[in-house]
C-alpha cells in the first residue's frame, strides 16, 4: 500500500484519538504514511513521557500550525496566485467587517437600585436621583470619583439593550438588599455620557455674583448646591450642599446656562 492512510491535513484530529504506541502501526502501514506521521510520533512520544503541564497544548497547537501549513500548501497547487491574492483581500474584508461588528455589539453592565428605576420598552426612567453602579454595594461605599457610581437624577430616560437579575454569588452575599437590585446592559456611550457629568453642581444664579474672581462666584444669600434642577425642597438631602452667603465657590470652569434637555423641562424657573 503506497497510500495515506489519513488525511494529512487532518492530522491533528486523527492522533487526538490514539496514543503513541496505537500510532505506530500506522507509520508502518506505507512510505507515504511513515513520512506523514513519523515526527508527529516523536513528538507525541515526548509528551507522553515527559508530561510537563502544558506540553499537550503545545504540541497541539504545533500540529495544528503543521496542518494549517498543509492546506495552504494544496491550495497554492490547485488555485492560480492571483485568485489567492483576492482572497487575500476578501478575508482583510471580512476581518474588517467582524471589528466593526465587535464595536458594535460591546455593551457595558452596570447595576441599578430597582425600587428606584421605572421599566418601560427599550429604557429606563429614574423616579428620583439615583446611582448607576458597577457593583451591587451600598452607594456611599463606592467612589463616584473613581467611576464606582454614577450619579443621574429624576426623569432621566436611560436606554438599555438588556435587563435581568443579578446571579453573581458574591454579590449576592454583599448585604439583604442585593435581590432588588438588577443588571443593565447598554451601549458604552452611553456610560461615557454619565460619566462626564461628574462633577456637575446646578445654582439658582440670581442668588449668587461673579466679582472677577478667578475660577469662582460668590454666593449673596444662604443657597444651595444642586445636584439637579429641581426645587430645593424636591431633592433629598444627598443631593444638596448648603452655601452660607459670602463664601466663595470655586469652580473648575466657568458657569454657562442649563443645556441639557431633561433639566430644561423641569420648570418655569431653569433658565435663571
Amino acid at each position: 500500500f503506497s497510500g495515506n492512510l489519513w488525511p494529512r491535513q487532518d492530522t491533528l484530529r486523527l492522533v487526538s484519538f490514539l496514543e503513541a504506541r496505537s500510532l505506530q502501526p500506522a507509520i508502518a502501514a506505507s512510505r507515504s504514511s511513515k513520512g506523514q506521521l513519523q515526527d508527529t510520533l516523536a513528538a507525541l512520544r515526548k509528551v507522553e513521557a515527559n508530561p510537563d503541564p502544558g506540553a499537550l497544548e503545545v504540541f497541539e497547537l504545533q500540529q495544528g500550525l503543521r496542518d494549517l501549513e498543509t492546506v495552504l500548501a494544496e491550495a497554492q497547487q490547485v488555485i492560480p496566485q492571483a485568485t489567492l491574492g483576492n482572497a487575500a483581500c476578501g478575508w482583510d474584508a471580512a476581518w474588517q467587517e467582524l471589528s466593526s461588528l465587535e464595536t458594535k455589539l460591546e455593551t457595558a453592565m452596570r447595576y441599578v437600585y430597582g425600587p428606584d428605576w421605572e421599566i418601560k420598552p427599550g429604557k429606563l426612567v429614574s423616579k428620583k436621583g439615583t446611582w448607576l453602579k458597577s457593583s451591587a454595594r451600598f452607594s456611599w461605599e463606592l467612589s463616584e470619583a473613581k467611576g464606582e457610581k454614577m450619579y443621574l437624577p429624576a426623569g432621566v430616560a436611560m436606554p438599555i439593550l438588556q435587563i435581568g437579575r443579578v446571579v453573581d454569588q458574591e454579590e449576592l452575599k454583599l448585604h439583604d438588599w442585593v435581590c432588588q437590585h438588577l443588571r443593565v446592559w447598554m451601549k458604552p456611550e452611553i456610560v461615557r455620557t454619565i460619566q462626564a457629568r461628574y462633577g456637575i453642581w446646578f445654582v439658582y444664579w440670581p442668588h449668587f455674583e461673579d466679582r472677577g474672581l478667578d475660577l469662582a462666584i460668590v454666593p449673596t444669600v444662604d443657597t444651595w448646591l444642586k445636584r439637579s434642577c429641581q426645587m430645593s425642597g424636591e431633592l433629598q438631602p444627598s443631593e444638596l450642599i448648603y452655601v452660607p452667603r459670602g463664601v466663595p465657590i470655586h469652580l473648575s470652569k466657568r458657569v454657562h446656562l442649563v443645556d441639557e434637555d431633561w433639566e430644561r423641562a423641569r420648570h418655569q424657573h431653569v433658565h435663571l
